[in-house]
């Protein structure tokens, strides 16, 4: 990923940020993709009107996003987190710590048959050697199916990095749309090949057999 992913430059200048911060020793595309990460995702707290006010806020609020990596256990890093508070909060401060929703994270061999063939169906559909990314997201329901099920989930993405994803002004290219039918329905056949050559071969039906054993 420090070879194939936008450099820290790049990065900085999409944010519109001026420096980095975070985990030494990894670019700002491992940082924000494959490495643990705590994310604020709102604060709420005190006199939100126009004017000035000083009056000192009873309550704050704020969200919290955690980004698990492989071997970390979501209820783990939920108590490292009451611990970590206990410690900061003021004495006589009350504080509240409330879990919306956990799921432990999941990583897919890419030696797999199923993403070497989901590899090959967008090779054929873009034209272009595929390129495995490690990213995050939150979608529960992929270690379910690797617990339960045993089986591994294919997540193949279309967009574009400046697709602007879960922005107000999201977009999405609409070649990419129908590359997306196109790569789908090649991996199907993909998918497909490698059932058929899982499959035993079929018992032979040759009338003669079927005669001899008859006869014994």
């Amino acid at each position: 990923m420090r070879q194939v992913g936008p450099s820290d430059e790049q990065l900085l200048h999409s944010a519109g940020a001026t420096a980095a911060w975070g985990e030494n020793g990894y670019t700002l595309y491992e940082r924000t993709t494959i490495r643990p990460a705590v994310t604020v995702t709102g604060i709420v707290g005190g006199y939100q009107g126009p004017g000035a006010k000083a009056a000192i806020p009873a309550i704050a609020l704020a969200k919290l996003d955690f980004r698990l990596v492989p071997d970390q256990d979501p209820h783990w890093v939920e108590a490292q987190l009451r611990e970590y508070l206990m410690r900061c909060v003021p004495a006589g401060m009350p504080v509240r710590v409330r879990s919306l929703m956990s799921e432990k994270p999941v990583l897919i061999d890419r030696s797999h048959p199923a993403l070497n063939a989901a590899a090959r169906a967008y090779q054929r559909a873009f034209g272009a050697q595929a390129v495995f990314l490690r990213n995050g997201g939150t979608i529960p329901v992929i270690n379910m199916i690797e617990e339960v099920l045993g089986i591994p989930t294919v997540l193949m993405g279309f967009g574009l990095p400046d697709d602007r994803v879960h922005g107000p002004n999201e977009k999405f290219h609409l070649p990419n749309f129908f590359k997306g039918i196109e790569t789908s329905i090649r991996f199907l056949a993909e998918v497909g090949r490698l059932r058929d050559r899982a499959r035993p071969p079929a018992a032979s039906t040759d009338s003669r057999s079927r005669a001899t054993v008859n006869a014994a």
